[in-house]
């Protein structure tokens, strides 16, 4: 099974993985691993459990993504920020009403952020 998982993960990289999401065909994935005599949604679990990516299952093909750390994302991004955009990315967050942060709070734990 690591061995087909290795393969699985050469082909989403051969296609642009991680920097995009990448997707293939449902039903092969889940022909292929049963002709060599395991389950792919076990293949899945180990990609998700081993290598941090994630698959979402159609039924006409699997959308796979690389699961993503937000918060440190969002903690290099605003390292990166110069000292203005950073203050006026705080003003705005100041100036909001009790609504908007309320939304903007929701949004992030709707993220895994909070």
């Amino acid at each position: 099974m690591k061995e087909f998982a290795k393969k699985v993960i050469s082909n989403l990289e051969a296609n642009g993985f991680p920097m995009k999401k990448v997707s293939l065909p449902t039903e092969k994935m889940f022909e292929i691993a049963d002709e060599k005599g395991f389950s792919f949604n076990a293949v899945l679990d180990h990609l998700k459990a081993n290598h941090q990516i994630n698959a979402e299952i159609g039924s006409e093909k699997i959308v796979f993504s690389k699961e993503v750390d937000m918060l440190k994302q969002a903690q290099e991004m605003m390292a990166n920020m110069d000292p203005h955009e950073l203050k006026r990315m705080q003003d705005m967050i100041m100036n909001m009403s009790p609504e908007q942060k309320e939304e903007l709070m929701k949004k992030g734990k709707d993220m895994g952020l909070i």
